[in-house]
């Protein structure tokens, strides 16, 4: 009796299982049973005509998606360039800042203040006007701020410049990844957003790199010139949204089908219209379009209206509150400082430093990226945690050791300080990188994705704004002491995810409305279905193999 080799499905994050048949259980010629954790009409859609990934028109798409993607790299530029500028000495002088404390904390929290409250435009302008406007706009935004923030001459500049930075950020991130989502085919969709955030680490690479190099200058320039360079990314996100085709799903919803699906079909079906992927995405377009029409747009009771709705927002939420109360907002904001408190006085090796993590954790992301199709969410983040909760812990113990500070720093201590800084910024990327906007996404159903993520945003900014202006005074009055938080709060988000996380890898979205309905999610996430294959076509026979010898 024959069996099936494990394999995977292209781009789906779904793998087939052998299944044995045993004991009284018989199976007639041409039919063969697979253990799937996915849905096998999607499965057999979009492995009907697989993307060639090196093919010209592949290669358009890729460019295509770059103009998305360079939006995360203004965020990560933006977020990471006042970390570098802060521990100048040049910026301190001629600001009269100090490098912690509750002034510098306000400027930090500014700029979340500002992303908050551009959230509020992002759905308008994207629905009203499209995606390519949303991310026009924000380019045209961060701009103007950039310009402000170049020629600063005091806190009301900083302050302004920062606000509307974190305004046009806001508007531009919210559009690209939609942008990106839609457009991306379905069998590439979670490696595209994942590859769509570690572009955060290219502007971080970009922007930590050029104030260490700006850094040797004297006067002005050392901090002018990287504030000044925060024009490029939206400059080139401005002229490549000329370029770009508009989202085919906000096409659809502006009664466009036609030219939605000559979209689709260049970028997915091979040129074919009636491509089986063309026509799934379609209707995909055209249910979620109906539902979002049957619902009010202030109601957002919808989220937690049901035990279905209320586990979907709880995973919402657990990852918008985790993913940034891990430890990663030191690094983001005050790595600097991080080092200072490893007894690492000097700015310019600070800021070298503070570069080369930035290349780390982009590594680490995009081999976070690379498997966000192999490794399951749940493992992955309760797993994670641990990691991140002992390395935190690391870094923790070699501060504690230059605490005072009579005594001489000890190298060693400060390089095995520095290594596990390094690799606790490797692991963050890999795990929350990759998922934080995925791992939302999937959890919240059609009809309240929008809102959700919407809400995500928020939570997310709210807990930022703990980030950066509660950060810079605890490490101004308690130091190395105030890491212990996270070193508990990782451990934790292990049990939470160990206990409650919902396993999405591999299914559907409408397969995942099966699970949240179960009456515990996280135990009904992990099983699999088993499929028969006949004449050459998959079929659902649920959770267990049936018995074929009684099977017409």
């Amino acid at each position: 009796m024959s069996t099936l080799d494990d394999k995977a499905l292209p781009g789906t994050g779904t793998t087939l299982h052998p299944v044995h048949s045993h004991g009284s259980i018989e199976k007639p010629d041409g039919l063969s049973t697979e253990e799937v954790q996915g849905d096998a009409a999607f499965y057999e859609t979009v492995t009907a005509t697989p993307l060639n990934p090196w093919s010209k028109t592949s290669f358009q798409l890729y460019g295509i998606l770059l103009v998305a993607a360079l939006n995360a790299t203004a965020s990560g530029f933006d977020g990471s360039i006042f970390s570098s500028i802060n521990a100048m000495t040049q910026y301190k002088e001629y600001f009269h800042h100090k490098e912690t404390g509750a002034s510098t904390g306000i400027i930090f929290m500014i700029y979340t203040i500002g992303n908050m409250i551009g959230s509020l435009f992002t759905g308008p302008i994207c629905d009203h006007l499209g995606r390519r406007a949303g991310m026009g706009t924000g380019a045209i935004v961060i701009m103007a701020a950039a310009i402000i923030l170049t020629v600063a001459k005091n806190d009301s500049y900083l302050l302004g410049g920062r606000f509307l930075l974190g305004f046009g950020i806001s508007i531009g991130t919210s559009s690209a990844p939609t942008y990106a989502l839609e457009l991306a085919p379905p069998q590439w969709r979670a490696r595209v957003v994942g590859y769509y955030n570690t572009f955060f680490y290219t502007g971080s690479i970009l922007s930590t790199g050029v104030a260490y190099a700006s850094n040797k200058a004297s006067g002005q320039l050392a901090f002018r010139l990287p504030l000044g360079l925060q024009l490029l990314p939206p400059v080139c996100i401005l002229a490549g949204v000329a370029f770009i085709p508009e989202s085919p799903r906000w096409l659809t919803a502006r009664g466009q089908k036609e030219k939605a699906q000559a979209i689709l079909a260049k970028y997915h079906g091979g040129g074919d219209m009636n491509h089986p992927v063309v026509q799934l995405e379609i209707r995909e377009f055209e249910e979620g379009i109906e539902v979002k029409k049957a619902q009010s747009w202030w109601n957002y009771y919808d989220l937690v209206n049901s035990h279905n709705q209320r586990w979907r927002f709880a995973m919402c939420a657990a990852m918008s509150v985790f993913a940034q109360l891990s430890g990663n907002s030191v690094l983001t904001y005050y790595l600097p400082s991080m080092y200072t408190q490893l007894g690492i006085t000097s700015t310019s090796r600070r800021l070298l430093l503070t570069f080369a993590n930035s290349i780390v954790s982009c590594a680490g992301a995009v081999a976070g990226s690379a498997t966000n199709d192999m490794i399951g969410r749940r493992t992955k983040l309760w797993v994670g945690s641990i990691v991140l909760s002992l390395l935190f812990a690391g870094v923790t113990g070699f501060s504690s050791q230059f605490a005072d500070k009579d005594h001489a720093p000890n190298v060693a201590l400060s390089n095995a300080g520095v290594a596990f800084i390094f690799l606790f910024g490797c692991a963050y990327s890999f795990i929350y990188t990759p998922l934080t906007a995925t791992y939302c996404a999937e959890v919240l159903a059609n009809h309240t994705r929008a809102k959700g993520m919407g809400v995500h945003v928020i939570m997310s900014n709210c807990t930022n704004l703990y980030n950066t202006f509660v950060t810079a005074i605890a490490l101004d009055d308690i130091g190395w002491k105030y890491y212990i938080i996270f070193v508990a709060l990782n451990l934790i988000y292990a049990v939470v995810w160990n206990v409650f996380g919902v396993e999405t890898r591999g299914r559907t979205l409408e397969e995942l409305d099966t699970v949240f309905d179960a009456k515990f999610p996280p135990k009904a996430a992990l099983q699999k279905t088993i499929m028969v294959k006949r004449d050459g076509h998959l079929e659902d026979l649920g959770s267990t193999v049936p018995d074929y010898s009684t099977r017409h």
